[in-house]
């Protein structure tokens, strides 16, 4: 029997029925076409829905030993080959690509196209978004296997402690998330010089879509401000891939609660000295690093440097185009067809339209269809509702075996194979960022109660995605219940140099809301001292 794990990282909620019946199966199809030109230790990567939540499959690579070591020399050669210029492949070719399928996507001509002919553009789509998570993992996995590479060779020749030192070496690189950070601070630090309109702006709100501000002079150029800034980031939305959610376009209650974090901490540090700060450590670590290695080893740490150093721009700037703007470009377009499916009486509002399936998108397109799916949609509604109140387990089918050697993508990016600590007072996770810090817990499952945190408090969470990144500069450490030391929310952490605890599986549940809390990112542990 196959072996499936729940990916509570990306799907910590159940997914609505389009999403698991046309991203779903999307992705499984691009991830497994990559996955079968870089030569991975896997043959695919297959995608079940089970009630609403999301578990993968990885098929493990058949053959004798001597067919696996071919394998895996063919994907070290694919990972030197494509993984030195896998940064310039993205921003070059791979990206404009992406942008490419989505202006074909926000160029359609809805308001021409007739019911029919729109539902069937719709149902095609689902090919382009193959594509488009093809050059997600062929982008993703070449800089990370590089990593697992580098971080063998350094496990090897100076232990286990140098490993977690060496992703040091990682920090500081511009990218598309800290940009996103930088953007809401600059807003920040122009409204603390805009006389009291850092009150105007904290007791502004979100009321249909815009935000609303008491009166103040510059309250308009404020208004401009934000605007602008999500024109170019507001292509996100609080929960990764789900169609279902609407994005800060829609809804900028999550950056005006951001800036809101920045205002109110005024002791906070500019994110660009933060950085400037983080490169030049980098600078010196590298040099230093190198001399520490005996001097067989120098030449392949020279030559794998330049590789695992990609890692992160490439890993926060795809998530940000196809993640995050795609999914979004998406998300916008299915609306249309819900429209066009209310005003004809036969859905009740155009969101509805994230409730049928792509096979049902299929019947629109071939007018085959019924008349009214209103009883279906109800249903579905109330299934979701339902599901998400379910415990759903977090493995299904036959486990590898004890004694299997632990796939690194499973422990370093997924963040599996924490032991539990036994003691309810201390929650065991992997050592995701160093440093240690003392705070008050804020159990935060989701961005719309991110406003309850105050500056100096520890993040408590499921997972961090990158509309997350905003809320690292104002929290003293990390604690997450998924991922390991290549996961967002490790590499942000480091990125802000404060500690960071993932893949604890139960930190949300452990560690109760309010309580005080020390956080060892050097030993992967979270102390609850009250």
């Amino acid at each position: 029997m196959a072996f499936w794990f729940r990916d509570v990282m990306h799907f910590p909620v159940p997914v609505t029925p389009l999403n698991a019946t046309f991203l779903q199966p999307a992705f499984s199809r691009g991830a497994s076409a990559a996955i079968a030109r870089l030569s991975m230790p896997i043959t695919a990567l297959t995608v079940g829905v089970h009630h609403g939540h999301v578990f993968l499959c990885p098929s493990p690579f058949q053959g004798d030993a001597a067919a696996m070591q071919a394998r895996f020399g063919e994907m070290q050669r694919l990972t030197m080959e494509l993984g030195a210029t896998v940064l310039a492949d993205w921003y070059e070719t791979f990206e404009p690509r992406v942008l490419a399928i989505a202006d074909e996507v926000t160029g359609f001509d809805y308001d021409g196209a007739g019911t029919a002919a729109m539902a069937r553009f719709l149902y095609g789509l689902q090919e382009a978004t193959v594509e488009v998570w093809d050059i997600h993992m062929r982008v993703n996995i070449p800089p990370m296997n590089a990593v697992f590479g580098f971080e063998e060779m350094i496990g090897q020749v100076l232990g286990a402690e140098a490993v977690a030192e060496s992703r040091a070496l990682m920090r500081g690189f511009d990218n598309k998330s800290l940009a996103l950070g930088h953007g809401l601070w600059e807003i920040a630090a122009w409204v603390r010089g805009q006389a009291g309109l850092a009150e105007v702006v904290m007791a502004a709100q979100v009321r249909g879509g815009r935000v609303v501000l008491p009166p103040h002079p510059v309250a308009g150029a404020f208004t401009a401000r934000l605007a602008a800034f999500l024109e170019v980031y507001g292509w996100r939305s609080d929960v990764f891939g789900e169609y279902g959610h609407p994005s800060w376009r829609e809804d900028p209650s999550t950056p005006l609660t951001q800036i809101k974090g920045f205002l109110a901490d005024e002791a906070a540090v500019s994110p660009y000295a933060r950085q400037a700060e983080e490169q030049a450590a980098r600078q010196a670590l590298e040099a230093a690093f190198e001399a520490r290695l005996p001097e067989p080893a120098r030449p392949a740490f020279r030559v794998l440097l330049p590789l695992v150093q990609q890692y992160v721009p490439v890993a926060e700037d795809h998530n940000f185009t196809i993640d995050q703007k795609f999914t979004v470009v998406t998300r916008e377009a299915f609306p249309q067809l819900g429209r066009r499916l209310m005003a004809e009486g036969r859905i009740g509002d155009a969101e509805d339209i994230f409730y049928l399936t792509h096979d049902e998108i299929g019947a629109i397109a071939a007018e085959t269809a019924p008349d009214s799916m209103h009883a279906v949609v109800a249903q579905r509604r109330a299934e979701r509702v339902a599901q998400s109140r379910m415990q759903a387990p977090p493995f299904v089918g036959t486990p590898p075996p004890a004694d299997a050697p632990m796939d690194p993508l499973a422990a370093k990016f997924f963040g599996f194979g924490v032991v539990p600590s036994g003691n309810p007072k201390v929650v065991t996770g992997h050592a995701a960022s160093p440093g240690t810090a003392t705070g008050i817990a804020r159990v935060v499952p989701s961005l719309d109660q991110a406003g309850r945190l105050r500056p100096g408090d520890i993040l408590v969470c499921r997972m961090t995605m990158p509309a997350w990144t905003p809320l690292f500069s104002q929290v003293a450490a990390v604690v997450a219940d998924t991922g390991g030391a290549l996961s967002h929310c490790a590499i942000v952490a480091r990125e802000y140099g404060i500690p960071c605890v993932a893949g604890t599986m139960m930190g949300t549940s452990a560690i109760p809301d309010g309580a005080r809390i020390h956080v060892d990112g050097n030993a992967g542990l979270v102390h609850i001292l009250d």
